[in-house]
């Protein structure tokens, strides 16, 4: 059953949960996950309320997002055991295309001007190269803090993003219970075109 991962978390919000492990240059924070989600949160909240609200925001983010998460790892665990049917041309589209999705998705819910409070935890380790970072986000127009859970992976590029637990939901776990189905009914194909639908919808709310 596929649950709205969103739709409990305030839209001024949505954008900075995504945003808010962007990555800084820098062997300290390279090397350190709690820093580099520390310290990169200031840059998030800057490209977020440039004050030049939703105008370009997907290219302006992108070169951010694709420096903090493991797109490929994130597609390939949201698609599910079906990934390794798919053609490699065939996985290719499919990692931009679900990026792409990610990234208007969460830039079209990015509204109002006044920043959330993030507070973060202790790491947790889940294995050498993984890690867990526990956050609260409070805004503005509620005083109830919102559970984010950042997991991240060590790659020789750095650490990254491969999963987000909003109130305990997997990001990663709740794509992939939509995508079973397209995939058992027309494999890559249909994962192709959904993901295609999805984006010219995206597209044409913002024409």
């Amino acid at each position: 059953m596929h649950i709205d991962l969103f739709r409990c978390v305030p839209k001024s919000s949505l954008m900075l949960l995504i945003l808010g492990a962007a990555r800084l240059s820098g062997a300290a924070s390279a090397d350190d996950p709690a820093a580099m989600l520390r310290s990169s949160i200031d840059e998030a909240l800057s490209v977020a309320y440039s004050g030049h609200g939703n105008q370009n925001l997907p290219a302006r983010v992108r070169p951010l997002l694709d420096k903090t998460f493991a797109f490929d790892l994130v597609t390939r665990q949201a698609m599910g055991p079906g990934w390794r049917q798919f053609s490699a041309a065939d996985q290719r589209r499919i990692i931009d295309l679900f990026s792409e999705l990610m990234i208007r998705t969460y830039s079209s819910r990015v509204v109002g001007t006044q920043r959330p409070k993030i507070t973060l935890g202790a790491p947790v380790e889940l294995a050498p190269d993984r890690r867990e970072i526990p956050t609260r986000v409070t805004t503005p127009s509620s005083n109830e803090p919102i559970s984010v859970v950042y997991r991240l992976i060590k790659l020789s590029t750095g650490w990254r993003i491969y999963d987000v637990l909003i109130e305990g939901v997997s990001f990663v776990a709740n794509y992939r219970a939509q995508f079973d189905e397209i995939i058992q009914k027309g494999g890559a194909p249909a994962v192709i075109r959904t993901l295609e639908a999805k984006l010219a919808a995206t597209t044409d709310s913002h024409t």
